[in-house]
């Protein structure tokens, strides 16, 4: 169970980089990396709920909690003018 989580949160962390990094890269490899970790993380909500609507529903609360911690540790706060 802990390392379902731990997964969760890791799948929303990698989607946070993706989506604060995407400026960076060309436009044919941010589609193509919004397009697997989608399909990652679908699959990962998808498995969780053939266990249960509670399990489902615990892995769409962890990819967004992985996807607010990367805003919260890495998007630093903007200088105040």
């Amino acid at each position: 169970m802990f390392a379902k989580i731990v997964v969760g949160i890791v799948i929303g962390f990698v989607a946070g980089f993706i989506e604060a990094k995407a400026p960076f890269w060309p436009r044919r490899a941010e589609t193509l990396f919004e397009a697997l970790i989608f399909l990652v993380g679908l699959a990962f909500v998808a498995s969780s709920f053939v266990f249960g609507a509670m399990f489902g529903v615990m892995a769409i609360v962890e990819i967004g909690v992985g996807f607010c911690a990367y805003g919260m540790v890495f998007r630093g706060e903007k200088a105040p003018s």
